[in-house]
Order: C-alpha cells, then sequence, then structure tokens
C-alpha cells in the first residue's frame, strides 16, 4: 500500500502510533509531549499491523521545534525509535545543525546515535566525530573528535584549519553550558603543539562562564619574560571577578584582581594588584595599587558613591605599566538632582605621584557642599540662580581653611525680531573665610586663626549678531560678539588664600567668560569689554569649516594674572580656533593663543587627520609658551604622530610617537601589528619607554596576544 501522503494529521497519528481510527479524531500528539508531530515526504508506506512506517524521498519530521531531513526514514512503533539514513540532517530550536550519513533517533529527536557525526552551531562552529550520542536532547558525546570555529578554507575545503581541538572524547553539555576534552590535542595548521588529559571551555552560545582568558606572552627590557595569564570567575549573575598571574622573570609575581557586582540599584567594580618588589631604596618591598568605584541610587532624586584610588609609592604604576597617571584621587560623595536644581557633598583625597610632590601639604578636601538653584522665569523673561559653596581643606602640614560662598544672580536673555541676541546679567559673590595659618607662623598654636570675607558684585551685557544664508551647495553663518562686563576694583584681599584658582589661562573657550579665573579663590575685578567673530561654511555633502577670533580689553583692575597667561596686559592676547573637516578624509583643528605685543605666539595646538581608514596619518602639535608664577613652568613643545594602515582585510599596522621638542626628545615610540581572521587574533606590540624616574628606567617591551574567537 503506497498512498500518496496529503494530510499531514494522518502521519502525525502513524507516528504518535494511534490506531487508523483515531485519524479523523483531531490532531494527534506525541504521547511524550504535547507538541504535534508532522512528516513530509514523496512516499510513505507501512506495514500490514501498522507497526513499522517508512517514508522516502525528501523526507521531513518537525516535532517540538526539531526538524529532521533525510532521503529515508524507518518509524518503529514498538521502540518509538526512528533510523534515517541519505544525508540525515537534525535541527535543533538554537539553530544547530547535526549532520550523518546514517542516525538512529527517538521519536522526538532528542535522543540518538550516528556514526561519523558532524555538528555546525550557529555561529560558525564545528565539532566532528568518528560516532556519537546524542542524549536527552541537551548532552552529545563524541569519539575521536576534533572542534575548531574555523571556516573551511575556500580552495582547499580539505586542508587542516588555523586551529582545531583534537580529543579521544568531546562532550558537550548544554544544560551544564560546557564542552570538555579528554585527551585532547591543539593543532596550529595541523602541527600538534600541546597536549592536555582533560581540558573544559563554555559552550559556544555562552558568554560568561568561569574560564581561563586569552594570554599575554612578552618580554620587557626591565621586568624580563613577563606572562598575563588571567582566569575569569563567574561568581553569581550579579557578579564576577578576573584573576591575574603577572608573571615576571626579575620581579617575581604581581597578583592582579578585578571585582564586578551589581545590585539592585547600584554598581561596584575594583582593580588591584599586589606584589613583592624592589624599589630604588630596597631590594624588597610590597607594593600594589587599588582602584575601587562604587555608585548606588537612593531613589529617583539622589545617588551616592566613592572611588578610592591608592598606590604604595609613586613608581609603581609606572614601573609595571599600569598607568601613566600622575595624581591618584580618591573621593565619597552624595548628590541629588530635582527640578532645575543640584546639590552635592564632596569629599577628596589626593596622593601625587610627580617626584616634587610633598605628601603632607597636600590637602584633604572634607567637604566640599555645593548647592545649584535655578529659578523660573519671571514676568521680564528672567531667571534668577543661586550657587552656593561650603569647602573645607586640611593638612598635615600647612594652612588649613574652610571657606563659605555664594553666588546670587540675575540673566535677562532677549531676542530681537530682526534675531538679535543678547543676554544681560547681573550676580553678587560673597565669601568668608576661616583660616589657620601655617604651624610656623602660629608656632604650632593651632587656637590662632583668622576671618576673611567679601562683597563682590558684576554685571555685564552680550550681544551677538548671527547673519545666516543658506541656499546652493554652501550655507553660512557669520556672528558678530561683542560684550561687557563691570565689577568694581580690588576685591581679592591678601587674607584670602588662593586654593583653587592657580592654573589661569586664556583660551578660545574663556574669552567670553564673566570670569576667567577657574575657581572662587581669586574674583576678576575692573571692567572690560571682549568682541570676536564667529564663522561657519556648511556644505551638503558634509564639508564644513568652522572659524573663531576674540580678544578682550581691561579698562581698569589689578595685574591679577601672571606674565605669560594673555592677560597679564590691558589688551589681552588674541585667541583663535579653526576647524575643517572635507568628507572621511580630512579633519584638521587649529587653536591659538596670539600676543599682540611682543608679536609671537604663546600657545599653539594643530591636529590633523588625513586619509581614508584604509591608510591613515594623525598628528598632534603643542606649544605652550613659559609661564611666570603663581603656576610657573618652562616652555612646552610636543608632537605625537599615528599612522594607521590596513594592509589587507585583515591585517592592520600601527605606529605611534612622542617626542619632547622642548629639550627632551623622544618620549616614547609604540608599534603594533595585528591580524584578524575568521576564527583567530594575533596582536604583535612593540612599545620603547624613555621615561626616567628612579626605579622606572627606559626600557623596551614586546608582547604577544593571540585570541581564538567563534567568526
Amino acid at each position: 500500500m503506497r498512498p500518496r501522503v496529503r494530510d499531514a494529521l494522518v502521519v502525525a497519528a502513524l507516528l504518535a502510533g494511534l490506531p487508523a481510527a483515531a485519524w479523523a479524531q483531531g490532531a494527534a500528539t506525541s504521547p511524550r509531549s504535547e507538541a504535534p508531530v508532522t512528516l513530509k515526504a514523496d512516499t510513505v508506506t507501512h506495514s500490514r499491523d501498522g507497526n513499522m512506517l517508512t517514508a522516502t524521498g525528501n523526507v521531513e519530521i518537525v516535532e517540538g521545534g526539531r526538524v529532521l531531513r533525510a532521503e529515508r526514514v524507518v518509524y518503529d512503533r514498538v521502540t518509538g525509535r526512528m533510523n534515517a539514513s541519505g544525508g540525515v540532517v537534525i535541527e535543533d530550536p538554537d539553530g544547530n545543525a547535526f549532520f550523518a550519513d546514517s542516525m538512529e533517533v527517538s521519536g522526538d529527536l532528542k535522543d540518538g546515535a550516528a556514526e561519523r557525526i558532524r555538528i555546525r552551531f550557529r555561529d560558525r562552529a564545528r565539532l566532528a566525530g568518528a560516532a556519537g550520542r546524542r542524549i536527552g536532547g541537551a548532552r552529545t558525546e563524541l569519539d575521536d573528535a576534533v572542534f575548531t570555529t574555523c571556516p573551511p578554507c575556500a580552495d582547499d575545503p580539505g586542508a587542516p584549519p588555523p586551529w582545531r581541538i583534537a580529543a579521544g572524547e568531546v562532550v558537550r553539555d548544554t544544560d551544564d553550558e560546557t564542552i570538555t576534552y579528554r585527551d585532547a590535542v591543539f593543532e596550529l595548521w595541523g602541527v600538534p603543539v600541546f597536549y592536555t588529559p582533560y581540558f573544559q571551555q563554555p559552550d559556544i552560545d555562552v558568554r560568561r562562564k568561569t574560564g581561563l582568558l586569552v594570554p599575554v606572552f612578552g618580554v620587557d627590557g626591565e621586568l624580563g619574560m613577563i606572562a598575563r595569564l588571567p582566569v575569569f570567575w563567574a561568581i553569581a549573575p550579579d557578579k564576577d571577578a578576573t584573576v591575574t598571574s603577572f608573571l615576571t622573570e626579575k620581579e617575581g609575581v604581581v597578583g592582579l584582581l578585578e571585582y564586578r557586582q551589581r545590585f539592585p540599584g547600584g554598581v561596584f567594580g575594583a582593580q588591584g594588584s599586589i606584589t613583592s618588589g624592589s624599589t630604588d631604596t630596597e631590594a624588597r618591598a610590597t607594593r600594589g595599587h587599588l582602584d575601587a568605584e562604587i555608585a548606588y541610587d537612593i531613589d529617583d532624586a539622589w545617588r551616592a558613591g566613592g572611588a578610592l584610588s591608592i598606590a604604595s609609592d609613586d613608581t609603581y604604576l609606572g614601573r609595571y605599566d599600569f598607568s601613566d597617571r600622575r595624581t591618584l584621587t580618591s573621593r565619597a560623595f552624595v548628590e541629588g538632582f530635582w527640578g532645575r536644581n543640584y546639590a552635592a557633598a564632596n569629599f577628596y583625597r589626593f596622593q601625587g605621584l610627580r617626584p616634587t610632590d610633598e605628601p603632607d601639604k597636600v590637602p584633604l578636601v572634607a567637604p566640599e557642599v555645593d548647592f545649584n538653584f535655578l529659578g523660573a522665569r519671571d514676568r521680564f523673561g528672567g531667571r534668577s540662580s543661586v550657587d552656593a559653596n561650603l569647602r573645607s581643606l586640611v593638612r598635615e602640614f600647612g594652612s588649613d581653611s574652610l571657606r563659605l560662598s555664594l553666588n546670587s544672580a540675575w540673566q535677562l536673555p532677549y531676542t530681537s525680531p530682526g534675531g538679535q541676541r543678547l543676554n544681560l546679567f547681573a550676580r553678587l559673590q560673597t565669601d568668608a573665610y576661616w583660616i589657620e595659618p601655617e604651624d610656623e607662623a602660629t608656632g604650632g598654636d593651632r587656637t590662632l586663626f583668622e576671618v576673611a570675607g567679601r562683597a563682590f558684585p558684576q554685571a555685564g551685557l552680550d550681544w551677538r549678531y548671527p547673519f545666516v544664508r543658506a541656499g546652493g551647495r554652501f550655507s553660512q553663518i557669520v556672528e558678530p560678539i561683542v560684550g561687557m562686563v563691570v565689577a568694581p576694583r580690588g576685591g581679592n584681599p591678601d587674607r584670602i588664600p588662593n586654593e583653587d584658582s592657580v592654573d589661569l589661562e586664556l583660551d578660545d573657550t574663556n574669552v567670553f567668560d564673566r570670569s576667567r579665573v577657574t575657581g572662587l579663590d581669586l574674583v576678576e575685578d575692573g571692567a572690560r569689554i571682549y568682541y570676536g567673530l564667529r564663522g561657519s561654511l556648511l556644505a551638503r555633502d558634509g564639508t564644513s569649516a568652522h572659524a573663531f577670533l576674540g580678544q578682550s580689553y581691561r579698562l581698569g583692575g589689578t595685574d591679577l594674572f601672571p606674565a605669560g597667561a594673555g592677560l597679564d596686559n590691558d589688551f589681552s592676547d588674541i585667541v583663535g580656533r579653526f576647524d575643517l573637516r572635507l568628507g572621511d578624509f580630512v579633519r584638521l583643528l587649529y587653536r591659538f593663543r596670539y600676543d599682540h605685543t611682543e608679536r609671537m605666539a604663546r600657545r599653539d595646538e594643530v591636529g590633523a587627520v588625513l586619509g581614508p581608514e584604509r591608510f591613515r596619518i594623525s598628528t598632534d602639535y603643542l606649544f605652550i609658551d613659559k609661564q611666570g608664577a603663581p603656576a610657573a613652568f618652562d616652555e612646552r613643545r610636543e608632537i605625537n604622530l599615528q599612522l594607521e594602515t590596513r594592509i589587507t582585510g585583515s591585517v592592520t599596522l600601527r605606529g605611534e610617537t612622542q617626542r619632547d621638542l622642548a629639550g627632551g626628545g623622544f618620549l616614547w615610540h609604540r608599534a603594533s601589528l595585528g591580524y584578524r581572521g575568521d576564527c583567530y587574533t594575533i596582536d604583535v606590540n612593540f612599545k620603547r619607554s624613555l621615561t626616567r624616574d628612579r626605579d622606572i628606567r627606559p626600557t623596551d617591551t614586546f608582547f604577544v596576544r593571540i585570541g581564538l574567537t567563534a567568526g
């Protein structure tokens, strides 16, 4: 009897082991599952007793999201098993496919056995074995198997892949999310390079599982042979850690730990290191560092947190190339946001890593409290604002101080019907100081202190008139800017210490600011006007050019700014910026400060990115003229050059160097060669550091990182 199969429900009834009388009683389901079983085939026959069913020609069986395809399938109703042959393929609900010449499987397609089985995972990884068993739909066992994520070579499909793992037995357990190898050999291009009796890796689809991460091997001129062997520990769904053994030939072992955790409303992370290494003063000493950060949302308006950053000594981070930071900042804070208002309390601790830093004189900020209020628009269209600040500085040696500052302001923006933009403002800064002088000035008597204060008003008007011309290939914007700020002379009594306004310099970002000082301890007194021009040229193809030019003129006031800061004369230095973009191939940025009295540049910054992504050159040049007290520093002149070229679609070469043009010579060189293949990556890196700082000496570092990927 060879009926042509047209009704899948009839065949489902046969597969489910139902009698023919049940054919017309509705959709059939398997007794082992509530999911319906359907079959499609060119022809279907069954034995006279109905216990054997044979489907041939383009057979397709679907059960519970699993699909079996073959040329011939024989189903035994008594045993509930099927024998499939002829290009057998089983696809599971996850998108993985199982291939074999012949296969014996259960009716629900969860169990089976086959010779010469091959598995293709949904991300292109492949697993093949001489024989295999599938148990419960979750466990697959293969004998004499190989695993790789490399696709077959297009020119020679039979060639060995770039890497693979060959093992006597491979077990993939999707419930445990692991692939386990026994008697495993790791091969590169068919050459055995490493053997292990036991090896386990996360399953293909798993992105977070305890196990080994990619190691790094290299050579350092000061540390000798180096190796980083990281191990990832998935502690729980909300927390994990990475423990790394940093092995060095000359300094022993450095232990590295990174910990991450999320919790309701917050996040915590920490990383640190510890070792017993040599210093410039001791043969052996315990050295290390710790960086930790925590943030917690108290409610919708308030949050709290902190950051801890410490090192055992000022050269440790540079010695092991962990960081090039020169100051470590620790902080604890609580802050709130509601409406247009903001409040925060911060505690700061600083650790200087420069040779000239004096730790005993570095202040502890305990605390700094800020409150910012911005009112609604009044009937004139203006807004009131209040900025309050409380700051306490405590030193082990040196002057302590407490400052309370209140800034009350009102501003009125206005745009005329013709497009002119005006902004009128007035503000009053009031400050009160409690100062405990240095121990030398008081003879160590902590009961002696000074009180100082001031009230400093300021007012001003800013006028801008943008002219816009649109149409054609380009749109143009030209905007002249003129403004005036008036304030009384004086306002900086000698008794008020300057703690937060030491770094003073004019540039294109602050030339029009109401106050060019960086903090609250100093105020910019007297009257001044400022003027400038801003322009833009915009093209439809993405080309753009932006230019800015500005200057200020002081009508009166004290010599507040140091020599070389750009504001030590009545006419300030001229500041400007030019930014040009030509599609994706050219990006130029030039910033400058020009001293018109000396007719010389005081500051030049040039940044350029040239070329397409395939071959790109970048350069950054910085020149800053020497500046006098109080923030005295010598002339700085540096250049940084970078080159990146994509030699092929897979190979990238990068090079970078930085040179001190003021006499310091080269600071460092870096070069890297990276290869990104279908199933592996190779990064070769070289760095030459020329920094000197006690136990930090010029050194060459070379390391290689090899990663195996899933394509």
